[in-house]
């Protein structure tokens, strides 16, 4: 117990463990009731062996008196609340009277586990693509997108800043702003058509505004969405999340309908097959002439241009414009969801719905456009959005918002960070292509831009995914002062999608450490006791960060069969769950 104690609880506090945030490590910490210390003190020393209990109180709760200060043996705790064994597996006794403050000592346990258990990263302040801890070391960020420009530009605080002094908020009539100028100087990068803004506080929001508007238009009531998609975090959008589904046991709803990824490298068509995306259109085909023989209408089609959250799959471009066009021809709405691919990031275009060559009927684009404060928006026709009515008075642009926004245009096209991301992203990618001949485990690499997946693999003849080394290529890579984050449906991606200001110094940095980590990752099948990831402490979250199973012999390519699942309460969580 003082093992799982010392390791799980941050400055032996317990941890409220509500944020999921895994860049930040644990949220602040919550001091311990006096009256839980000396309950848990009073039912360990009540068991009267001379040899256990303190150790693991003095330990974790050093403030805490007993006359007991001994050795801890062995503590097991039923989950159905208080039974304490002591010794080598011995008597058992039950604690006193549960008391309505006394929470289960198996909860408590569980309340310190860490989502980074093995060393919590407590992030606090950043600028530009560097992030700072609370002993002040540098770490370059990998994944915030969502800070498009840089975290803390000066330019986007001092409009921010300014902006604030007058903003007015009030309800029950409407406020003049004046002439705001961001929805004049963002449809300048738009197609004509996609000429009205509808402005919300999250991504999520916008989501569900544009499922709204395509009923409202087509009549209909069904959504088609991609596997593994997922598209922000309020009930309604989850809905629309298969990604969310898998991860939480929910049973998908009658109105969803999921097309499988276009995924040519591990999907059910791959890139020898020169029919592949024929026939992921003709599936798609398939799963609509079902729906609508049920007699089901479909309202819309949402997916990403280029499939981030799935783990950075680029489709063929012939694919969504094979979508689009048969989406359109059963009487549904396309939506673009650009919450993570906009401005620019894609390098050669400024949305990533142009270089795939299609037109969304609706645009969703989030919090990036904002460089990270709440501003998001759902562009579309003047036809689709005047079926708001007079609800379309709800999303106007502020004047906090038309600051904001200006001020990230204004820092996208002075610094050509659009036309950066483009050199940068093409030196990346030559880059990790030559990590890729180099060292088995890495299958894949796809992107562009500042947008790229890495596919981890135990080998590239099996491609079978290794969340185990993807783990702990991040957790080592953190060791080296670089943030990165793992994903996909297996956890083996590691995507890199930095802010838009990544050098190529930077990128050259990040190339030389992952060679470093990759290097001194086993290239001998693992044994039963190996471990990678050596300070990984055994308890609650054992082979989180990777304990290796043994190889087995029957393999061909001698790699391992599937690895053990990881309990769903204990799985990280990345930086997209929570955008």
């Amino acid at each position: 117990m003082d093992a799982v104690l010392k390791k799980r609880c941050h400055r032996n506090k317990l941890c409220n463990h509500d944020s999921q945030d895994w860049a930040h490590g644990c949220p602040q910490p919550t001091e311990i009731p006096a009256k839980l210390k000396a309950s848990l003190c009073k039912t360990l020393d009540a068991r009267g062996d001379d040899e256990v209990q303190s150790a693991a109180i003095a330990t974790s709760f050093p403030d805490v008196t007993s006359p007991v200060r001994t050795k801890l043996k062995h503590v097991n705790m039923s989950a159905g609340g208080g039974e304490v064994s002591l010794g080598d597996g011995g008597a058992s006794a039950h604690s006193p009277p549960s008391q309505p403050w006394l929470p289960n000592l198996t909860d408590l346990l569980k309340s310190c586990r860490l989502q980074n258990n093995y060393s919590p990263l407590k992030i606090v302040r950043a600028s530009y693509q560097y992030m700072y801890d609370d002993t002040n070391l540098e770490y370059l960020d990998c994944v915030n997108s969502v800070a498009h420009v840089g975290h803390c530009h000066p330019a986007v605080v001092k409009a921010a800043s300014v902006s604030m002094e007058s903003a007015v908020t009030s309800c029950g009539w409407e406020i003049d702003y004046g002439d705001l100028q961001y929805p004049k100087e963002l449809h300048q990068f738009l197609p004509t058509c996609l000429n009205t803004f509808l402005f919300c506080n999250s991504g999520s929001e916008a989501v569900d505004l544009a499922l709204q508007l395509s009923r409202l238009y087509t009549n209909g009531t069904d959504a088609i969405v991609v596997d593994n998609a997922f598209h922000g975090s309020i009930d309604s959008v989850h809905q629309l999340s298969p990604k969310v589904f898998k991860c939480n046991n929910i049973i998908q709803p009658d109105w969803v309908h999921t097309v499988a990824m276009p995924d040519l490298y591990r999907g059910p068509y791959q890139e020898d097959d020169p029919l592949a995306v024929e026939k992921y259109i003709a599936d798609a085909r398939d799963m609509i002439d079902k729906a609508r023989h049920y007699g089901r209408k479909i309202a819309c089609f949402i997916a990403e241009p280029m499939l981030t959250v799935p783990g950075c799959i680029i489709p063929p471009n012939t694919w969504l414009q094979g979508m689009y066009r048969m989406v359109r021809e059963f009487g549904g709405l396309c939506i673009a969801d650009e919450v993570q691919t906009s401005l620019g990031r894609v390098g050669s275009h400024f949305w990533s719905f142009q270089a795939q060559g299609v037109t969304p009927d609706i645009l969703i684009i989030g919090k990036s456009v904002g460089n990270g404060y709440p501003m998001a928006s759902v562009v579309t026709s003047r036809e689709v959005a005047a079926l708001l009515g007079e609800r379309i008075k709800e999303y106007q642009c502020t004047k906090m918002m038309n600051a904001v926004g200006c001020a990230v245009l204004e820092v996208l096209q002075q610094e050509h960070l659009m036309g950066s991301a483009s050199v940068v992203g093409s030196v990346l990618k030559d880059e990790l292509l030559k990590l890729q001949q180099k060292h088995e485990y890495i299958g894949q690499v796809r992107g562009k831009g500042l947008m790229f997946g890495i596919e981890i693999v135990w080998s590239k003849q099996s491609k079978k995914p290794s969340k185990e080394i993807a783990d702990h290529i991040v957790f080592e890579m953190k060791k080296e002062y670089v943030i990165m984050a793992n994903e996909g449906n297996s956890r083996n991606i590691l995507l890199l999608m930095p802010p838009m200001c990544f050098t190529q110094e930077n990128a050259l940095l990040l190339v030389k450490r992952l060679d470093k980590v990759l290097s001194a990752i086993p290239s001998k099948r693992f044994s039963r006791s190996s471990n990678i990831a050596p300070s990984a402490p055994v308890g609650i979250c054992e082979g989180r960060l990777g304990t290796f199973q043994p190889q087995e012999d029957d393999d061909d390519d001698g790699t391992s069969s599937m690895r053990d699942t990881v309990d769903l309460e204990c799985a990280q969580h990345s930086y997209q769950d929570l955008d």
